[in-house]
């Protein structure tokens, strides 16, 4: 039985700590990943799953649905928190 049904259909929600150590254990990102890296991604990449009027006040923190946040890390091609860079391999000699 998937853990969402267990709760009824409730999403598991996680915080921006959460995901950063989650993200970080399961190896989605290149090298660790902290709250504050995780949270740049969600302000400023325009595929981050959840728009931001949809994250909950829980306490002082922040949370969003983790299972949408897991299928962003596991598919995104750029890693870390800027844009992605081209590779070594596909830059031309005549590009320098």
């Amino acid at each position: 039985m998937a853990a969402t049904e267990e709760r009824g259909g409730i999403p598991e929600m996680v915080n921006f700590s959460e995901i950063a150590r989650r993200v970080t254990d399961r190896g989605l990102v290149s090298r660790p990943i902290t709250r504050q890296g995780v949270m740049h991604i969600a302000k400023t990449d325009p595929d981050w799953p959840i728009p931001r009027e949809q994250w909950q006040k829980i306490g002082n923190a922040l949370a969003v649905p983790w299972l949408p946040v897991e299928r962003f890390f596991s598919e995104r091609n750029r890693r870390g928190r800027g844009p992605a860079k081209p590779s070594e391999q596909s830059k031309s000699p005549d590009s320098e």
